[in-house]
């Protein structure tokens, strides 16, 4: 199995350290995030090396010949990582273009621009890459997007031979993150979200953003018909939403509400709040016989915690790494890798 070299993640952490955020030209968005990983550097650096290092040991190539593309980069800390080691290609691509212009201007500044930068999502990837990827990665991403099982259709069928390695702090496992994930759930469904700073994201809480778009679309509807099918529609976005509640109008039928109990999207950009999606559900998304799925499990920021709390999360860190049984009932989040079967008799974890 290969494995990543440890000195090279000290000397990227210590790079890193010297980037001078308030002197780039970037967005506020973009500085709150940087701030925030530079903040947690370590922890950070560790959790894009994880990723990276599962990737590279389902590998069959040495990492100078593994073209490997970030989903959903945000600021980016896996691609730079991924060309600070070496890596064939590094492709970066985020949905949001002001995440990409601010991208470019972070690499330049680290001296660590990757060779692609793409604005859109794996369709665009699609574009111009299909059959050209060797490792597909992300952080917190999965748990955002619309459609997660045509995302992976879309993976498989235009990368087919990729690892993917998918991390994720949506993990409904844990009792912990869960019932926060629920309390978002549920703030964002029916209060609102003033705080958020992303443009294009909602402040309004969804279901008012549903049952206004269903009362101006179809004022003939009664106001408890109105009321049922923006409770129903939860999780989808507005042209779905049209759809259902048109059928709906022909046949009398109500749209099947979604399984969650609080699962929900922003109706305007079919963003999730953390979607809590068990394994079996993302393992349902591929072919069984043309891939194999594996979980791993991340560890809890013991770099950044001191005295009883960072003992503590020590603690809990050798149990995640030790005792895979308990690992997804304690982990802070989860990681899917996904590898084409015909690796499976070569590596061995």
């Amino acid at each position: 199995m290969q494995r990543l070299n440890l000195k090279d993640r000290k000397l990227f952490i210590e790079h890193m350290q010297s980037l001078d955020v308030d002197s780039l030209n970037v967005s506020t968005y973009s500085v709150i995030y940087l701030k925030k990983h530079l903040q947690c550097l370590t922890y950070s650096v560790n959790l894009a090396w994880q990723i990276l290092e599962l990737g590279v040991s389902k590998s069959d190539k040495p990492i100078n010949q593994i073209t490997v593309a970030e989903i959903g980069g945000g600021t980016g800390i896996i691609s730079l990582l991924a060309k600070w080691l070496g890596f064939c290609q590094v492709i970066y691509s985020d949905t949001y273009a002001q995440s990409c212009k601010d991208f470019e201007c972070i690499s330049n500044a680290l001296k660590l621009k990757p060779e692609f930068i793409v604005c859109g999502s794996i369709n665009e990837l699609s574009e111009q890459f299909t059959g050209k990827i060797d490792l597909i990665v992300s952080r917190d991403v999965i748990e955002h997007i619309y459609d997660i099982a045509l995302f992976f259709e879309q993976s498989t069928l235009n990368f087919f031979g990729a690892i993917m390695v998918h991390n994720t702090s949506a993990n409904r496992y844990n009792i912990f993150k869960k019932s926060y994930f629920k309390k978002l759930h549920t703030l964002d469904e029916y209060s609102g979200n003033l705080n958020q700073f992303k443009p294009g994201d909602s402040v309004e809480s969804f279901y008012k953003l549903r049952l206004n778009f269903i009362v101006a679309n179809f004022p003939e509807l009664t106001k408890s018909e109105h009321e049922q099918l923006a409770k129903n529609t939860r999780g989808r976005i507005f042209n779905d939403i049209y759809e259902d509640v048109k059928l709906y109008t022909i046949t009398g039928i109500m749209p099947q509400m979604v399984l969650h109990p609080t699962n929900t999207c922003d109706p305007t950009t079919g963003n999730w709040t953390e979607n809590l999606i068990n394994f079996k559900s993302y393992e349902s998304f591929f072919d069984s016989g043309k891939y194999k799925i594996e979980w791993f499990f991340s560890p809890y920021d013991e770099w950044r915690n001191n005295g009883f709390k960072g003992e503590i999360l020590k603690i809990l860190n050798v149990v995640i790494s030790h005792i895979k049984f308990l690992s997804c009932y304690i982990s802070p989040a989860f990681i899917m890798v996904a590898y084409p079967n015909k690796l499976r008799h070569e590596h061995k974890d």
